[in-house]
């Protein structure tokens, strides 16, 4: 009898101890089922790399045309005004998320979709344990062109940005293993500005003092995520950004210098307001450079395009 007892307790000792191992085990198995929200220039490219890798990829859009061209390419489309119409058989299917649904538009203006939605989802995906939400380095807001790492305290300037902090806390607070991607200006083939440029009537700002920004290729975002969903930490922030954060009168000048285009012209700041649009002023009128230490400590030592130069060959094959 006292053995027993002596058993039964060392067991109840034990259980809590094998429930976590039980959980760390499966947190350990490679991603199968992948569920992109919001396949978009990111997003297709991603499910494309996936699929190399036998990670079978489902795909929501709003558009039944986009939805044929998805499923041209192997990957399994769904049609659907918003996540929390997706099936539960699908939600319980899946065992990582990738969030890339852009805000929301309307005439109160922009806004996260992911607090009406997120809720119903994380009840549902039983199976999950990796998500991703692709975000903004737009959350950071002005930092007077100092270095900007995941520490940095944010204050959006921009409804954009602001709003892309609300997306990140529903998914940070969901109760899911979900990371955020603060992400700089995107670029890659189809999404660039080699044809402005070209066209020869390209404007760009040059703020006093220089107003820094930050790029990434595509390609370094979509190895930046493979690497998070093989090594995940649930809560984790991580800026992608390349190596050389630049004035974006800089940048477009030795862009144009290495594509053979003309010049830009550069605006003083009372010429920009006066002709450019609020929304290209808004991209650029935030001045910071964000660090990318974590992102090579913790994903890729060694980005494929560590700076813009290093893109252009490729880019205009």
């Amino acid at each position: 009898m006292i053995w027993q007892t002596v058993l039964r307790l060392i067991k109840s000792w034990l259980w809590p101890l094998e429930v976590v191992r039980c959980k760390l085990a499966a947190m350990m198995k490679p991603v199968k089922e992948l569920l992109i929200l919001g396949c978009g220039y990111v997003g297709e490219r991603l499910a494309q790399q996936c699929l190399q890798q036998g990670i079978s990829v489902t795909a929501t859009t709003r558009n039944a045309e986009r939805a044929t061209q998805l499923t041209s390419s192997g990957v399994k489309a769904v049609v659907a005004g918003c996540p929390s119409d997706l099936s539960d058989s699908l939600l319980a299917s899946v065992d990582a998320i990738v969030d890339s649904i852009p805000l929301t538009r309307s005439e109160q203006g922009m806004s996260a979709s992911q607090a009406r939605w997120l809720p119903v989802i994380a009840l549902k995906a039983a199976r999950l344990k990796w998500a991703g939400y692709l975000s903004t380095t737009g959350v950071y807001g002005d930092a007077n062109g100092n270095w900007v790492d995941e520490a940095y305290a944010c204050h959006p300037t921009s409804t954009r940005g602001s709003q892309r902090l609300v997306a990140e806390q529903c998914w940070l607070t969901s109760g899911l293993p979900a990371e955020v991607f603060r992400i700089a200006g995107i670029y890659g083939p189809e999404r660039n500005i080699f044809a402005r440029l070209q066209a020869g009537d390209y404007k760009a700002v040059a703020w006093q003092p220089p107003h820094y920004s930050s790029r990434i290729h595509v390609d370094d975002i979509v190895a930046a995520v493979m690497a998070a969903m093989q090594k995940p930490r649930a809560g984790r922030i991580v800026n992608l950004a390349d190596d050389e954060p630049l004035p974006h009168a800089d940048y477009v000048t030795a862009l144009a210098q290495l594509i053979g285009a003309p010049a830009p012209q550069l605006l003083s700041e009372d010429e920009g307001e006066a002709q450019l649009s609020a929304m290209a002023l808004e991209f650029f009128r935030d001045n910071k450079r964000v660090s990318n230490q974590l992102l090579h400590a913790e994903l890729l030592p060694q980005l494929k395009y560590p700076s813009f130069r290093d893109a252009v060959a490729d880019l205009l094959c």
